[in-house]
């Protein structure tokens, strides 16, 4: 009889042994499942924030080179002021009105530029903070993942 009772206690345990490993089996599987998928969106997160860093680059390059436009077209408008006082005063009537025209053509243009870029900046800087969150999200959930098998692993013992 105690032989039967020992043999039935050791049927039990290795049933509940073999449901326990396959139950951990099936977690550790998904879990590691999710850090793969988690770690392929971390990768294109950072695919992603590195073209927004080129992006901005980019941004920059072309606030320089507009930044550099609109001093050479100060100077030249400053030559006109400066032919200006020298000539007659029809010429000089004429040259002003131009100068005048050039200068709110300048200014309209430099305004839609900047607004343009302020735009995109801050496109940009939304995308960027997305991603930065996303970022953190997925290292939370990497924490609790290691949290869940240092609780499986707890478990074990």
């Amino acid at each position: 009889m105690l032989k039967d009772i020992s043999k039935k206690l050791t049927m039990k345990k290795t049933f509940f042994v073999t449901q326990l490993e396959g139950f951990f089996n099936a977690i550790s599987h998904e879990y590691q499942e999710l850090i793969h998928q988690k770690e392929v969106e971390n990768s294109l997160l950072e695919e992603k924030i590195a073209k927004c860093e080129k992006d901005i680059e980019n941004l920059v390059k072309i606030k320089e080179e507009l930044a550099s436009n609109l001093r050479q077209k100060e100077e030249y408008i400053k030559n006109l002021e400066e032919k200006l006082t020298q000539s007659e005063d029809i010429k000089y009537k004429k040259l002003l009105e131009e100068n005048s025209a050039y200068k709110e053509r300048l200014k309209n243009s430099d305004i839609q530029e900047i607004e343009r870029l302020k735009e995109q900046i801050t496109k940009l800087q939304t995308i960027i903070a997305k991603g930065a969150n996303s970022y953190n999200d997925t290292l939370q959930n990497q924490n609790k993942e290691a949290l869940i098998e240092e609780i499986s692993k707890t478990l074990k013992k």
